[in-house]
């Protein structure tokens, strides 16, 4: 009955059905309480460290551990299931799962199944995410009744989704259930995402669905994390897809690209000495941010990720959306997350004016002192496209 006596395959087929069932039906069909300090980390998830030690002890003897049979802990099974290759978290380095952090790193370790479309994914999960997340931006409902799941889901799989991936919107939902991000409230029977009986399982139950409470709460109550996730998935899981228009389908593009409120301002010079007299100069800095540059600046509460400034006016903070390769001819540069930073217009102008170039590790430098500046705020979900620095190097 010794710990000693597992294996790593052993550990993994524990891995894959609690993956299978969740964590909920998993710990409660052994009879394990929740982990609290110990968490075996694998593909970037967390699983309850004692049940998987016990539940893949049935492979020695025939049969799981019960939980009073032994003890957890860092002598016990950290230390077995560390000896076997598997990272362990101790007290003191557990993120709160259901933290934005914990959030965000669920969202990164989605599994999508391979596309018909050579050398992609299915971005059936990814789609019904910007679903929500758009109804979260617009104050909406959690729960929506399956036929409006349905109906939406079909339609932006339709416009959005791989050629031959189909628009079957059971699959989806319910591989975000068992990712535990997904919530039928009422269900205690959900089936696998898979064939038939999951098809029929839908359609005869008409579950309300939503994203987890929990989720939905934090993605409500905070732009920035909202726009964080949106960032992550659109950077993962659509390549090559106009972002604005896609982020207009899924509700997430709440009001039109934003303006500067700087435009068009008229500006009287001082008096001066009598001789030039005095005239009025109209100047015309226009700047208008795509749907997805709002998205990253929600994702840094529009600080500028050079200076850190945080401009308030009567219409709210401002900031502007910055291309480090620039869009149009000839530079040809993608509206992309990775190509976007949140600046100051100071900054903004001093960017685009080759003044300031960014190295590969973020560090924002004068291109005519060559002394560095600032290291580059960052947010996570944001993370910038290093060839696109490379090519603002070049031209500046």
């Amino acid at each position: 009955m010794a710990l000693s006596d597992l294996r790593r395959e052993m550990v993994l087929s524990a891995i894959e059905e609690y993956d299978k069932l969740g964590r909920d039906a998993f710990l409660k069909t052994y009879g394990y309480g929740p982990a609290r300090d110990y968490f075996l980390v694998h593909d970037g998830k967390r699983y309850d460290s004692k049940a998987i030690a016990g539940v893949a002890h049935r492979d020695v003897d025939g049969r799981p551990l019960r939980a009073e049979a032994f003890s957890g802990g860092n002598a016990t099974v950290a230390r077995a299931l560390a000896d076997l290759g598997f990272e362990v978290t101790r007290p003191g380095d557990v993120t709160d799962e259901r933290s934005p952090e914990g959030l965000l790193r669920k969202i990164g370790t989605l599994k999508t199944a391979a596309s018909a479309t050579p050398g992609a994914r299915k971005r059936h999960q990814p789609l019904t995410l910007l679903w929500a997340l758009g109804r979260a931006a617009q104050g909406a409902d959690r729960l929506v009744p399956w036929k409006d799941t349905s109906s939406a889901l079909k339609s932006l799989l339709r416009e959005f989704g791989h050629p031959g991936d189909g628009t079957h919107a059971e699959f989806p939902v319910l591989r975000l259930y068992r990712h535990e991000l997904w919530d039928f409230p009422g269900q205690s029977d959900v089936p696998d995402a898979s064939g038939g009986p999951a098809q029929r399982w839908i359609q005869t139950t008409q579950p309300l669905n939503g994203l987890r409470s929990w989720v939905h709460d934090l993605v409500t109550d905070s732009s920035a994390v909202r726009a964080r996730i949106v960032l992550r998935l659109l950077d993962q899981h659509f390549h090559g897809v106009d972002h604005d228009r896609l982020l207009a389908a899924t509700g997430l593009a709440s009001q039109p690209p934003g303006t500067s409120p700087l435009n068009d301002v008229t500006v009287p010079l001082p008096d001066g000495t009598p001789s030039p007299g005095r005239r009025t100069v109209t100047t015309n800095r226009v700047i208008r941010d795509s749907t997805l540059a709002e998205q990253v600046k929600l994702a840094h509460d529009h600080h500028c990720q050079i200076c850190g400034i945080r401009l308030m006016t009567r219409r709210g903070p401002y900031a502007e959306g910055a291309h480090i390769r620039p869009l149009g001819t000839p530079h040809n540069g993608p509206d992309e997350p990775g190509n976007i930073l949140c600046l100051c217009p100071n900054h903004h102008v001093l960017l685009d004016g080759g003044m300031i170039v960014i190295t590969d590790d973020l560090v924002a430098i004068d291109a005519v002192t060559h002394q560095p500046i600032a290291t580059l705020r960052t947010a996570d979900g944001h993370t910038l496209n290093p060839a696109h620095l490379a090519y603002h190097r070049d031209i500046s």
